[in-house]
């Protein structure tokens, strides 16, 4: 959704976005369990395409900081590599960050420098864009 709702409205004026999900057409394909959610949750695989922020990226203004595991299969690293891409290509402040070996829940038990810079990158980031603590 941290993809999603920036694509639709411009009134964050921050974002963090993490276990990034960009383009369910390519998730589809490459996630451990694409094939499962455009199956049962979306249902009508023509409509991956319309519901993906990707096709939409060029809507967003917010300011977004990537944060994502190197290792995760639930949500590949190329859905966040996409994002970050898209939003660049579209003059949006933007910031990528992988987690080498990082898995989709790297956050919650992933190696503790991880998960401390990833805390860190979240306080600097709102702050920094939005100025508040």
């Amino acid at each position: 959704m941290s993809c999603w709702l920036p694509t639709r409205t411009d009134r964050f004026r921050a974002v963090v976005a993490g276990g990034v999900v960009s383009d369910l057409v390519s998730m589809t394909g490459t996630s451990d369990v694409g094939s499962v959610i455009a199956e049962f949750e979306i249902g009508d695989t023509g409509l991956l395409r319309e519901l993906s922020p990707l096709t939409h990226a060029d809507e967003v203004s917010s300011p977004t900081l990537v944060l994502h595991g190197g290792a995760d299969e639930r949500c590949p690293v190329g859905q966040a590599e996409q994002w970050y891409h898209a939003l660049l290509a579209n003059g949006v402040t933007t910031e990528l960050v992988v987690y080498p070996g990082g898995s989709h829940l790297f956050v919650l038990d992933g190696k503790p420098s991880h998960r401390l810079d990833y805390n860190r990158r979240v306080v600097d980031w709102v702050v920094a864009n939005t100025g508040e603590r």
